[in-house]
């Protein structure tokens, strides 16, 4: 269980994130839209021009906390390496915001993003199972601790689109998982992955209040690629893969519908977005027939409006990491 300076450290992390995004977010905002670089909010009947990219406020969060958290001598080399895999997922993020990588081109990147990861996480090749116990996985272990990192970053990135969907739905993911944490972590422990998701979540609450509906900046793939990379990365290094899996399950559901139905890894932009009718409701994408996701299904259920979309989402992601939280308790009994 989480001890008191522990605690101390994981609120202040949170704080430090929090200011920080709160704070860069607004002139990001206006920088970005002066600089033309704004998107059109496709669910909306008016059809406005929003500002892009905004998780660089997200990163800026994470990293500035990060840092201080190497400056305090906290697990150094750790927290290091997962501040550089964050980094250069977020710089793959933001190829892909500029210039539209190809379907295998970000996946891949992200893999190599992943990849200094190993010099931490490499050495330790067990995998605890909820209710089982941990299993041994040798030399397989290597190869999957960056295709977490990317699988992890894409995940996020196609449970998107919605305002306050990709930063609602990480923040309760990240919370739960915190807690998952706090539940498994023992007097060995390292504590630097509740460092990192403590982060992340603060960064998240403190950008979110811009992103929601209606949203006045998105994050961009910049912002998703850095949310799904560092949930990835604190899971590895608290050793609650498992659980963390569990606790995105929304997301890993929505990308296999995705893959499932296309066939192959595409790329979002070549299908048509939600379609929103006049009275705000919305319904499937024209594209439907031929990619399947998450959010259109629901939508071919029943027509909504997008907050009430988001919340759905949202209660999701709050169940399933709700599972992850009593397995870890009954994993502890």
């Amino acid at each position: 269980m989480i001890d008191s300076y522990t605690l101390f450290l994981l609120i202040i992390s949170i704080l430090l994130s929090f200011v920080i995004a709160f704070a860069t977010a607004p002139p990001l905002i206006s920088r970005m839209k002066s600089a033309g670089v704004a998107g059109i909010d496709v669910h909306k009947v008016a059809k406005p021009h929003i500002s892009e990219m905004g998780g660089y406020a997200i990163y800026a969060g994470l990293a500035t906390t990060l840092i201080v958290a190497a400056f305090l001598g906290i697990s150094l080399e750790l927290i290091l390496i997962s501040l550089l895999v964050v980094t250069l997922s977020a710089m793959v993020g933001t190829l892909d915001d500029v210039m539209h990588l190809g379907a295998w081109e970000k996946p891949l990147l992200g893999y190599l993003a992943g990849i200094p990861l190993i010099l931490v996480a490499g050495s330790d090749p067990y995998l605890l199972v909820p209710l089982v116990g941990t299993i041994w996985l040798g030399l397989v272990w290597i190869p999957l601790i960056p295709f977490a990192v990317t699988a992890g970053a894409n995940a996020v990135n196609t449970f998107a689109g919605f305002n306050g969907m990709e930063t609602g739905c990480g923040a309760i993911v990240t919370f739960c998982l915190i807690i998952v944490g706090g539940v498994m972590l023992s007097p060995t422990s390292n504590i630097a992955g509740l460092i990192i998701l403590a982060a992340l979540l603060g960064a998240l609450v403190g950008f979110f209040p811009y992103n929601r509906y209606p949203a006045r900046i998105f994050t961009g793939d910049i912002g998703t690629l850095c949310i799904g990379s560092a949930i990835a990365v604190g899971a590895i290094a608290l050793k609650i893969e498992v659980f963390a899996v569990i606790a995105v399950l929304p997301y890993i559901i929505n990308y296999a519908m995705v893959l499932f139905s296309v066939g192959k890894v595409t790329e979002s932009h070549l299908f048509t977005a939600t379609q929103v009718k006049d009275d705000g409701y919305m319904i499937p994408s024209k594209s439907y027939s031929v990619r399947k996701n998450l959010s259109d299904y629901i939508l071919s259920r029943r027509s909504m409006k997008e907050p009430e979309l988001v919340k759905l989402m949202w209660l999701f992601c709050g169940i399933s990491g709700a599972v992850a939280i009593i397995l870890a308790v009954l994993s502890t009994l």
